[in-house]
């Protein structure tokens, strides 16, 4: 796999997540920070809390849901 810069020029994806919508810790608000190919982020905006799902987890719940 090529590694290339990233450009600070490109969109961030922020905003309300839609991986997981309440914190697990709180029951905070969580919004996506982060969000790429590889991977997607989410932050609890009241208690920090983060969460990072790789893509491969994607993959399984796919393969699952066959």
């Amino acid at each position: 796999m090529a590694l290339r810069a990233v450009n600070p020029n490109d969109p961030i994806e922020t905003g309300p997540c839609e991986i997981i919508e309440i914190c697990p810790i709180c029951n905070g608000k969580m919004d996506a920070v982060y969000t790429r190919v590889h991977q997607k982020v989410c932050v609890c905006v009241d208690c920090h809390t983060s969460i990072t799902v790789p893509q491969s987890a994607w993959d399984i719940k796919r393969e699952k849901a066959r």
